[in-house]
């Protein structure tokens, strides 16, 4: 994070509810979780928005809605009055499931508010599987399926594996799961083989041992775990992951979008706060509004 931001008072607000002036926000924000508790979104989620609403002078109150794989959550949003009191922890599970399942909503349901995290892909397996390099594990997957939990079905971490197999020809068994609070476990204990998923998920499995990463599908190797590989230093042209971002109810006031904005930023510029992402192992990332309108629309591939 690099640009200073200046919050200048509580922007007051027109036409917000009956065409009269109204300070925002007057009452507590509901921020919606379309996943299990303890998952890198939630987590993310819980350490921005309590820095968040110390600028807004308002409580956001995060609520976990899982189910159909971020569905729930974000049809949940989509049907929300855009006066700014519902927001939606967005990830790139909207454009996967709008392409992937019947659903209520369209990726311009929502109006973004900032991006402040990608994450690309690590491969964890089981530690008492006989895969120790990423390429035993593709060629043993070329013969006959391997059993792969996923943290829901059309999430990236799904869509991810999908590209894995038709990169190479090697064939998964999925379980798909609520989140990455039950995928995790479910590999560390060896109920599946392996899997895709953020860093920040495993990180506690990796240091207990339970787990071992394969491999990273980032350009170049990661600062966090540099004796990883990447995927395409063993010629798997394939660098994908999740990001994760905050936003409202199509038809949400821009004045409300940007007082959002600009309070999440300053979050974001918070030691605080970047001490913790770098403690709980997520990447800092930002784009704002306009930025990130681009990327929810199109889905995001780090380049």
């Amino acid at each position: 994070m690099n640009e200073g931001v200046t919050v200048v008072g509580v922007l007051v607000l027109t036409g917000c509810s009956g065409g009269t002036a109204n300070q925002y926000p007057k009452k507590s924000i509901e921020m919606i979780v379309p996943f299990a508790p303890g998952g890198a979104v939630d987590t993310t989620i819980r350490i921005l928005s309590g820095e968040a609403e110390k600028t807004l002078g308002q409580k956001i109150v995060v609520v976990n809605k899982a189910g159909g794989g971020a569905v729930e959550g974000q049809s949940y949003v989509a049907r929300a009055k855009p006066d700014g009191y519902t927001l939606l922890a967005m990830t790139s599970s909207v454009v996967t499931n709008t392409l992937t399942k019947q659903v209520d909503f369209k990726v311009d349901s929502f109006e973004p508010i900032i991006l402040y995290c990608f994450d690309p892909e690590v491969m964890p397996v089981y530690s008492g599987s006989p895969f120790q390099t990423l390429e035993q594990l593709i060629e043993h997957g070329k013969k006959e399926p391997i059993l792969h939990a996923t943290s829901g079905h059309s999430t990236s971490h799904h869509i991810a594996a999908l590209l894995l197999e038709q990169k190479t020809g090697m064939k998964f068994k999925y379980v798909h799961t609520q989140g990455g609070t039950e995928q995790a476990p479910m590999i560390a204990g060896g109920h599946a083989v392996c899997g895709l998923s953020a860093w920040g998920e495993f990180r506690s499995m990796v240091d207990q041992g339970k787990v071992r990463i394969l491999g990273v599908m980032s350009e170049k190797r990661d600062p966090r775990f540099p004796d990883i590989p990447t995927f395409k230093e063993k010629g798997i042209d394939l660098v994908y992951g999740a990001w994760r971002g905050i936003a409202a109810p199509k038809g949400t006031s821009p004045e409300i979008i940007e007082r959002l904005h600009q309070a999440f930023k300053k979050a974001l510029e918070s030691k605080d706060v970047q001490a913790k992402f770098g403690q709980s192992g997520f990447p800092l990332m930002y784009q704002g509004p306009k930025e990130f309108g681009k990327v929810h629309t199109t889905g995001f591939r780090e380049q």
